[in-house]
């Protein structure tokens, strides 16, 4: 497997980012936003539920804040070291070098014709890098390079600049930063009322302390068509961790932001805290029961694996084994028909959202199910991957899938305008499939049963459409398992 990640990420980060930008020197990319007031947000609060500083109002836009204006995380890690080196590995700091992304993103740039299409394509660098949206550089289009700041993704003084939200998805922030060209830091905004820096200002913000945050980002619905894209934050609402009160509801924080590389942090597993300093003693920081991790940590092993970040792909794969829980019951038997019957429950334990979620007509989920007989005869199978990486046609998957125009599935995001099916489970739900066999007087009784969960981060097949006949292999991680025996 190490292997396979080491040309992996040699061939994308070489191939694809340091490849020849797109040009389109005729295209006017500033055309291309221009109605992006319309859909962002998707959706608000109501105001007696909402963040004291969420506003209802349209949020920044294109050329409003000069990148300039905020610090590197480098300056952030003079004082916060611990937090800049859980955040390097993060995939918020390396939003916009996502080896995965940027080849995407890059087709949908050369594809993008119509008004709508340019519209969504224009979208993306918005929550990947915000800087370089909200100063308007050509660069988050490829044309030419960005600004050393807006390379870094989503970074620390963007988040703790953000003074007020205008509601939920396709990026409503509205971030007040100091001004790092002229070094007046200016006031940053979290999730403490007593906080002391001998640097910068500081301010308590509910926002900083709610999911409505994290949902700034992730729910993203298409530009123009507004069909839902990303709901990761609405799953979360509407299921059964947001309670209504915030002594008993379970935040996106709780769980992402509390997981190190000794405990996923699911609702399966502990969620201990992690007390310390934020900042060195000396400085006047103080001892906290818990200080929040920077690692937010999702499923997303794949890239960051390809970017090198061990630890993180560690506790990804950590976080994606301790997310579901599966079991296997005998079905009653069908003699006339000869079928011998089981079904496998697939249970939604441990994440707060969808499983899948995010961008779910890119990922997969399946399940891999064997049946052997007593000499270890395989006699059923459904779920298998062949050597060309694609999975059976009859297997179980549990993903969403997008249709163009005309209704056809694609991955076309920008052409995308209905959503054709969704096949998830929800949080603390469950799905039950159901198997059957034919009884071979050949096989012999009893029979063992295997039932494997499985998660990858996008089909091979788009893998090798977007790079070619050589593309390396994706991996493909076990996230349950479960084994029984039928008589």
């Amino acid at each position: 497997m190490k292997k396979t990640l080491f040309i992996l990420i040699s061939f994308l980060l070489c191939t694809l980012l340091t490849g020849p930008a797109l040009s389109f020197s005729t295209e006017n990319y500033k055309e291309w936003h221009k109605d992006h007031k319309k859909a962002s947000p998707i959706w608000v609060l109501p105001k007696a539920l909402a963040p004291s500083n969420m506003q209802w109002t349209v949020p920044s836009m294109p050329g409003d804040l000069d990148a300039k204006r905020f610090y590197s995380p480098e300056i952030c890690s003079s004082c916060h070291t611990e937090i800049y080196n859980q955040w390097k590995g993060a995939m918020h700091a390396n939003a916009w070098i996502d080896p995965l992304f940027v080849p995407v993103y890059k087709l949908y740039l050369k594809n993008a014709k119509t008004k709508h299409e340019k519209e969504e394509t224009a979208m993306c660098s918005k929550c990947h890098t915000p800087t370089g949206y909200l100063a308007d550089e050509s660069g988050r289009y490829f044309q030419g390079k960005l600004s050393e700041i807006s390379e870094k993704g989503v970074f620390c003084d963007f988040c703790h600049s953000v003074k007020f939200s205008a509601g939920i998805g396709n990026g409503p922030f509205i971030p007040e930063p100091g001004d790092a060209s002229k070094n007046i830091p200016g006031t940053k905004r979290g999730p403490r009322r007593d906080s002391v820096s001998p640097f910068h200002k500081t301010e308590f913000s509910e926002l900083h302390t709610r999911a409505a945050f994290c949902g700034m980002c992730h729910d993203v619905s298409h530009a123009t068509t507004v069909m839902s894209i990303e709901s990761t934050y609405t799953e979360w609402r509407q299921g059964p961790y947001f309670t209504g009160d915030p002594e008993t509801t379970t935040t996106c924080q709780d769980c992402h932001m509390k997981q190190t590389v000794k405990t996923a942090s699911t609702g399966i597993t502990e969620r201990p805290d992690s007390p310390g300093f934020a900042a060195p003693e000396v400085l006047g920081a103080k001892k906290r029961k818990h200080i929040w991790q920077h690692v937010f940590v999702g499923g997303n092993a794949a890239s960051t694996s390809l970017l090198g970040f061990d630890n993180h792909a560690k506790m990804a794969e950590d976080r994606i084994k301790h997310a579901a829980l599966l079991s296997i019951e005998r079905e009653k038997e069908s003699i006339s028909e000869g079928l011998s019957r089981f079904s496998v429950k697939v249970t939604n334990a441990g994440a707060g959202h969808y499983l899948p979620t995010g961008i779910t007509f890119i990922r997969q989920m399946w399940l891999h199910v064997t049946v052997k007989d007593k000499n270890g005869a395989v006699i059923f199978e459904s779920g298998k991957v062949d050597k060309e990486g694609n999975i059976d046609p009859g297997a179980v998957i549990y993903r969403s899938v997008l249709g163009d125009k005309d209704g056809k599935p694609t991955y076309f995001l920008p052409g995308a305008g209905i959503v054709i099916s969704d096949y998830r489970i929800p949080p603390l739900g469950y799905k039950v499939e159901k198997y059957s066999f034919p009884l071979n007087t050949k096989a012999k009784s009893p029979y063992s049963v295997k039932a494997v969960l499985k998660y990858r981060s996008a089909p091979q097949s788009l893998v090798k459409n977007l790079l070619g006949k050589d593309a390396p292999t994706l991996p493909i991680l076990d996230m349950a398992e479960a084994s029984g025996t039928l008589k």
